[in-house]
C-alpha cells in the first residue's frame, strides 16, 4: 500500500512519517501507519482552525501530526515499561496504545492557533430569567436592588 487507505484524511503524508521513525512503506506496519497519520491528523483538526491548516501544511502541524503518529508506530501496544525476571509489563495510562496529543503538544497548537490565554464559560445564571443578558440581581438585606456584584455597600470604605 503506497497510498493512504480510502477517506484517508491526513495532513502528513507517509514519507514524513518514515524520515522520523524507519521505512514502512510496504511492511506489515503500513497500514497501521496510514490509521495512525488519519486519528492524528484528526485530532488536530479539532484544535486548529481548517484555515490555519494550509496548504502547506505548517511545519508545527507536521511535526505534531508525526509525533503523535510515531509513538503508535513504535510502540503499538502502548507499553510504558516492561520487566524480564518474572516477567511484567505496564501500559501507558495516558495513551492506551493509541494516538493522543500531549499537553506540550495540544499547548503548541493553541499558541499557533491563537487559541491559548484566556477563555469565558457561560454559567447558568447567565442563561435565566433576570434583567440583561449576563447579569446576576444583587437584592440587598433592605430588599432594594443593587448592582450586580458589589464590592462594599455604596458609602462605604474601600478596600
Amino acid at each position: 500500500m503506497t497510498t493512504p487507505p480510502s477517506g484517508g484524511g491526513t495532513l502528513v503524508q507517509l514519507s514524513e512519517l518514515e524520515s522520523r521513525t524507519r521505512p514502512l512503506a510496504g511492511t506489515p506496519d503500513e497500514g497501521r501507519a496510514w490509521a495512525a497519520l488519519a486519528d492524528a491528523s484528526a485530532l488536530v483538526r479539532a484544535k486548529v482552525p481548517a484555515a490555519s491548516l494550509g496548504p502547506p501544511v505548517p511545519p508545527l502541524v507536521v511535526a505534531v501530526v508525526c509525533q503523535a503518529a510515531a509513538r503508535v508506530v513504535r510502540n503499538p501496544e502502548g507499553y510504558a515499561s516492561e520487566s524480564v525476571g518474572e516477567y511484567s509489563y505496564r501500559y501507558d495510562t495516558d495513551g492506551g496504545g493509541g494516538v493522543y496529543l500531549t499537553a506540550a503538544e495540544v499547548k503548541l497548537l493553541r499558541d499557533f492557533a491563537g487559541r491559548g490565554g484566556l477563555q469565558s464559560t457561560r454559567t447558568p445564571y447567565s442563561a435565566g430569567d433576570h434583567p440583561g443578558p449576563d447579569r446576576v440581581p444583587v437584592v440587598y438585606s433592605d430588599g432594594t436592588a443593587g448592582y450586580p456584584f458589589p464590592w462594599w455597600p455604596e458609602g462605604g470604605a474601600g478596600p
